[in-house]
């Protein structure tokens, strides 16, 4: 009994100092949580391309749109979205397909695609021009739809997004290749939200990043969007092809975070969403 009281003692003491570490990711997750059970959302699904795609919305105001990353879903916006909603502003957010709530279909993986669902979320909900706010993949959406529907953005905020596969570290370009296993795939069985079809999201979606997106420096001179690029100083994006990225958009803006790595919109999420509040005038920033 008494060794049993000091293991869980251990356990006890090994869990705080984690929390503690991991801040200011562990309170803004516990805090988006306890938000999430009061705030007033609206959700729904709509067809595309023969796969439901899920989107929630809360508040009201300018829209502002979040785009989540490949392998992972909505909930990872938990740093940004009371923050914005309290701001002011009616954030959108949708599980891209076969991730979270959205059914994956038969059609091969696109960023094209991928936009596409997009837009048939914004004309479900009328909304006829956004703010976006990309990370990863979702970044990488988020050129696209300035490329082709640029009616529809007003301005992008795109963190740690490349615009071909050469700007992926080698690390980033192996562990793409690599299926996940063991303790690593029960993670991303809930992480993505992708639960038993884990399997077939995994095998398209490394696919895609193999070969895309293909855009070059004469697609990204035709995107008159005024974009701000983040990325992190240790990300799986290198920083030359970040700032080339930067220089290539006619209204680009290129920011570097310090130390950061590929998580950087909840592992820094204060240097992050003042960075997003800078960029679309939003001053009501205030990290607890």
């Amino acid at each position: 009994m008494k060794w049993l009281l000091i293991f869980s003692t251990i356990v006890v003491v090994i869990l705080v100092i984690a929390l503690w570490l991991l801040q200011p990711m562990t309170i803004n997750l516990a805090y988006y949580l306890w938000w999430r059970t009061t705030a007033a959302a609206t959700e729904g699904n709509i067809v595309s391309r023969e796969a439901n795609i899920h989107y929630v919305t809360y508040g009201s105001g300018l829209p502002i749109l979040l785009l989540h990353g490949g392998l992972s879903h909505r909930l990872i916006w938990f740093s940004q979205v009371p923050w914005l909603v309290n701001s002011g502003r009616q954030v959108i957010l949708l599980d891209t397909r076969g991730h979270g709530e959205s059914e994956l279909g038969d059609s091969e993986l696109s960023y094209r695609l991928l936009a596409a669902d997009t837009i048939q979320v914004l004309n479900q909900l009328g909304i006829q021009k956004t703010d976006i706010i990309g990370w990863s993949d979702g970044a990488n959406t988020a050129m696209l739809l300035a490329l082709d529907w640029p009616q529809r953005v007003q301005r992008i905020i795109a963190v740690s997004g490349n615009s071909d596969p050469s700007g992926l570290t080698l690390a980033a370009q192996v562990d793409g290749q690599v299926r996940s296993s063991g303790l690593t795939h029960w993670f991303y069985r809930w992480w993505t939200g992708a639960g038993d079809r884990l399997d077939q999201l995994e095998t398209r979606i490394r696919k895609l990043w193999q070969t895309s997106p293909q855009l070059k420096s004469v697609d990204l001179r035709k995107i008159d969007t005024p974009v701000l690029v983040i990325v992190g100083e240790h990300d799986l994006i290198t920083l030359d092809h970040a700032e080339q990225m930067a220089r290539s958009l006619p209204k680009g803006q290129l920011s570097i975070i310090p130390d950061g790595g590929h998580m950087t919109i909840f592992t820094r999420a204060p240097e992050v969403n003042r960075l997003i509040g800078n960029f679309l005038d939003i001053s009501t920033y205030q990290h607890k």
